[in-house]
């Protein structure tokens, strides 16, 4: 019998004219939404409209996670109402399938989300061991997703969380955009995503920053020449420098949706740069999902990235 514990460290939209299928699936759950955050379908739809973008722009296979006998994978994760760590035992995952727990709580300052992708403890034969852990991806070994060699990301998902002390902007309809004012939820949705997918919180991430800087040669390419121009992080090395401009679907500039703030009254989209990092972590991107597109422009410890507010 073995035994390992790992825990991890720890957002423009398209209309296709054809409905395209998914690789990825994101469930999410609000079992532990216990401050009620998401206490109307209008939010929830939201949050859903954030994940369907990933959905339709990620690509990987990801094996399925069974606990079953002496195969046993507990899920570690951040309560979403709480902030403290929740477990799971006998907990199972459905292939091309990442569950994501939601929830808001208050937050301190002018932090207005938190996520990251859940943790584990996993014991069992070592044939489970990688199958559970890796999920598939690079070589199918622990080694390929995790640790100083890692190349590549498996999570079976992750929590994320929302301030419940703040004023949210919730667009019934994100294919458009009106003037409105307070925090767009949407662009924080997308943001934590992209943290529990391991944007500043992967080992795949933590294995191409180099001092202050992502030297990931996707992202290096987008900002400019992979040579020469590493996209430089902010203090965290979870997050690009705040400012960092890039174009969404090579069409319209904006600040990154990684960077560390949103600006009151404004949306961000996922950005070329924001893909290309996910890209460089391990993850199979697609382009826009087109045919015909419309397009809106629009492992030790547990850890979160944050995304703060400023005001304009």
């Amino acid at each position: 019998m073995k035994k390992l514990s790992i825990f991890l460290v720890g957002g423009l939209m398209s209309l296709p004219m054809a409905q395209q299928a998914s690789a990825i699936t994101i469930q999410l759950d609000y079992s532990y939404d216990a401050n009620h955050f998401f206490d109307s379908a209008a939010k929830k739809s939201v949050l859903s409209a954030a994940a369907h973008y990933f959905e339709t722009r990620l690509n990987d296979q990801l094996g399925a996670i069974q606990s079953l006998g002496s195969n046993q994978f507990t899920a570690q994760f951040s309560n979403p109402a709480t902030g403290a760590t929740n477990s799971i035992s006998n907990f199972n995952v459905a292939a091309n399938t990442l569950k994501v727990f939601a929830g808001g709580r208050d937050l301190s300052g002018s932090t207005v989300g938190q996520g990251g992708p859940g943790g584990y403890d996993i014991s069992g034969q070592s044939s489970f061991f990688k199958e559970a852990i890796s999920r598939g991806q690079g070589d199918g070994t622990v080694s390929a997703v995790s640790g100083a060699g890692a190349k590549d990301f498996a999570p079976w998902g992750g929590s994320i969380t929302f301030a419940t002390n703040t004023n949210w902007y919730f667009d019934d309809n994100v294919s458009t955009v009106e003037s409105f004012s307070g925090n767009d939820f949407y662009s924080v949705a997308l943001h934590e995503l992209g943290h529990l997918l391991g944007f500043g919180t992967a080992d795949s991430w933590d294995n191409l920053v180099s001092g202050t800087d992502f030297v990931g040669p996707e992202s290096s390419s987008v900002y400019g020449d992979p040579n020469s121009n590493p996209v430089p992080l902010s203090a965290d090395k979870s997050h690009w420098l705040n400012g960092t401009q890039s174009l969404v679907d090579a069409v319209t500039q904006q600040e990154a949706a990684m960077d560390p703030s949103l600006t009151t009254g404004t949306r961000k989209y996922f950005t070329d740069l924001d893909l290309a990092a996910l890209k460089d972590i391990g993850w199979e991107v697609s382009a826009v999902p087109v045919p015909a597109a419309i397009y809106l422009f629009a492992t030790a410890l547990m850890g979160f990235g944050l995304m703060r507010r400023k005001t304009v």
